[in-house]
């Protein structure tokens, strides 16, 4: 955008970072993928479609070409499971491979956004970390955490054998679309029926914002607990 340009006019500026330089690509609604969406074509691909009004921004950033660098993340998902499932690969070898190439990515996701020299006197940035808009450095930082994550749980669960614990990490794997579309769905309404059943006090203490969401995962796990009692198990 322009030297003086309003940000608040595409839902950013006041409470969002704003970049300056070359990163300044991957502000919010005015990067490459917010003008597909509202100006591509000469109307922008969204305005393409039936809709009640033309599309301006979306408020909270997401784009349709976020589909993109989020399939890379998909793909390193792909890539690790095969690596797992490999016959000729010892489970040191495997948990080695996901700790070293989990660590790379956390490294370079950082490096490339400048983080990784946080005290440094100059700073620079290749592509800043945006989960909004899943930015490479995002997709490559995400998989390293990701990848950690997963060694721990390997070690403990396949190493080590200690898999009782993790009883209720099955319950919602075996069924994780449903938990991930109950989380995008119903979560207003099952926090409205808490506080329904269970009174606006228990959601007024200093923790609120913590119990709540307690409270909510509880209630959507005890929905996938069922479905996997019932041997319901929803997949693609």
């Amino acid at each position: 955008p322009p030297a003086g340009f309003d940000y608040a006019t595409v839902g950013a500026g006041e409470g969002h970072p704003i970049f300056t330089g070359y990163a300044a690509h991957w502000n919010k609604n005015t990067n490459f993928a917010h003008w597909f969406d509202a100006e591509a074509f000469g109307v922008g691909f969204l305005n393409l479609f039936p809709r009640p009004e033309k599309f301006l921004y979306n408020g909270g950033g997401y784009q349709t070409l976020n589909f993109i660098p989020s399939m890379a993340t998909m793909l390193m998902g792909v890539m690790t499971g095969e690596m797992l499932r490999r016959g000729d690969f010892s489970s040191g070898r495997k948990l080695r491979t996901m700790v070293l190439a989990g660590l790379f990515c956390l490294s370079l996701g950082m490096a490339l956004d400048g983080t990784i020299w946080p005290y440094a006197d100059f700073q620079w940035t290749v592509c800043p970390i945006v989960k909004k808009i899943w930015t490479p450095t995002w997709a490559i930082f995400s998989t390293g955490w990701t990848l950690l994550t997963l060694s721990l749980f390997y070690w403990l669960i396949d190493t080590k054998g200690w898999k009782a614990w993790a009883f209720p990490f099955v319950v919602v794997g075996m069924n994780s679309i449903v938990m991930y579309c109950m989380a995008g769905m119903i979560k207003g309404w099952i926090s409205q029926s808490l506080r329904t059943h269970l009174g606006q006090k228990i959601f007024e203490v200093p923790a609120a914002p913590i119990v709540e969401s307690a409270a909510r995962l509880f209630v959507m796990w005890l929905i996938c607990l069922w479905l996997y009692r019932q041997k319901i198990f929803v997949r693609i």
